[in-house]
């Protein structure tokens, strides 16, 4: 059963291990796990200026991200959009990110050994949501 708005928001704003999939140049598709940012209806989120998944993103902005559960009663949210990149410090995104999927201490000395380094920063407003939980489903 699809989710509600205020569920969906919820599970998003949650520190869960995204995975991104992107199209390679040759059409293959090319899908990693990603930390991310969501806040006001939008989706960001770091990679290396010359990662695969940047030359992905700067040849086709098109770009899903799956974030879920992974524990049953399943739930999963799959947001689909065209992404902007833009290079630039971004330190207290990453310090957030940091210690919301690392914890204060280890997100503390992860964000301190990238700070004043350039990162992609790479945001999209979802043209499409899909969602599902399985709590909610009849037996």
């Amino acid at each position: 059963m699809p989710m509600k708005k205020k569920d969906i928001e919820k599970l998003l704003k949650k520190p869960i291990v995204a995975v991104v999939a992107v199209t390679a140049p040759g059409g293959a598709p090319h899908a990693v796990p990603t930390w991310y940012e969501y806040s006001k209806g939008q989706i960001v989120f770091h990679t290396g200026a010359e990662a695969f998944k940047t030359k992905c993103l700067q040849a086709d902005p098109r770009v899903t991200l799956v974030v879920d559960t992974k524990k049953a009663p399943y739930k999963s949210v799959v947001l689909k959009g065209s992404a902007t990149l833009e290079e630039k410090t971004d330190d207290q995104r990453l310090e957030r990110m940091a210690h919301a999927y690392l914890g204060k201490k280890r997100g503390k000395a992860y964000a301190k050994g990238l700070k004043g380094q350039k990162v992609i920063v790479v945001s999209f407003k979802p043209e499409r949501t899909i969602s599902w939980d399985y709590g909610t489903e009849s037996p």
